[in-house]
């Protein structure tokens, strides 16, 4: 874990009026590193919310109780996934969110102790298309996850159970290793440097400045929302994993 966030979290934590508990995961792999802090979280009766803490974060000061004053059961911060101008947020056309990162993110006990278990899972991702002013999303099981995925998951879930994630105005940062120190020297801190620049829904791998208008275009005309609960009979995969229309309507679809 990064020092400085750990001081930041330090931080946070001290602002609050009532105790708090720190719960670790220490090498584990994904998922296992969410599920299990949060069921021992859960296990303890007095624990009536969760806060996950990544260990890159870079925090803006007095976020959590900012947070809290929200009275929303998921509230949580936007951040530069890989480079600065990326994002780890989408947001629906009211501003909540679709899925965001697990980066800071602020639950209720009762959506946790009312999602199925385990809750946090990478072998599961929603699939997007939009149709006009409508985007679909439904789930797929992998057979070879993908990194991460949890916090996607996680969101869809909330989102198609009618409690979507609320992001907050501010925004974080996320702190990265360029290098290892040197050994056996006096002056052998790490060399890290800082993600600070946030772009508003920049979830897509790639953003050039055309990916990127085309991307922010297509959301720009969504109005409405659809979850299936598989694959929509107009769908298909080909080979390779990739989803095209069956039904002729190819015209009428850009996919995201």
């Amino acid at each position: 874990m990064f020092s400085e966030t750990f001081e930041e979290l330090l931080r946070e934590l001290h602002t609050l009026e009532f105790p708090w508990e720190i719960f670790w995961a220490h090498e584990k792999s994904l998922p296992d590193c969410f599920n299990e802090p949060t069921e021992e979280a859960l296990d303890d009766p007095d624990v009536f919310a969760v806060l996950l803490c990544e260990d890159d974060m870079k925090l803006p000061k007095g976020i959590l109780m900012d947070m809290f004053n929200e009275h929303y059961p998921a509230v949580a911060l936007d951040y530069p996934f890989k480079k600065d101008g990326d994002a780890t947020t989408h947001h629906d056309p009211e501003g909540y969110a679709y899925y965001t990162g697990t980066g800071f993110l602020l639950v209720a006990r009762a959506i946790l102790e009312n999602m199925d278990k385990p809750i946090w899972r990478t072998n599961v991702i929603f699939d997007p298309f939009i149709d006009k002013d409508t985007i679909h999303f439904w789930p797929r099981e992998l057979k070879n996850a993908n990194y991460g995925l949890h916090d996607l998951y996680f969101g869809m879930i909330l989102y198609s159970a009618g409690v979507p994630i609320k992001p907050m105005i501010q925004t974080a940062g996320q702190r990265k290793l360029k290098e290892l120190g040197d050994k056996g020297s006096n002056d052998g801190q790490h060399d890290i440097y800082e993600l600070t620049e946030v772009g508003r829904d920049m979830v897509i791998r790639d953003i050039d400045d055309r990916s990127a208008r085309a991307f922010r275009g297509a959301m720009n005309r969504v109005k409405n929302v659809r979850f299936w609960p598989e694959k929509p009979h107009f769908i298909s995969y080909n080979d390779d994993g990739q989803m095209y229309l069956n039904d002729g309507r190819q015209g009428d679809v850009e996919y995201v």
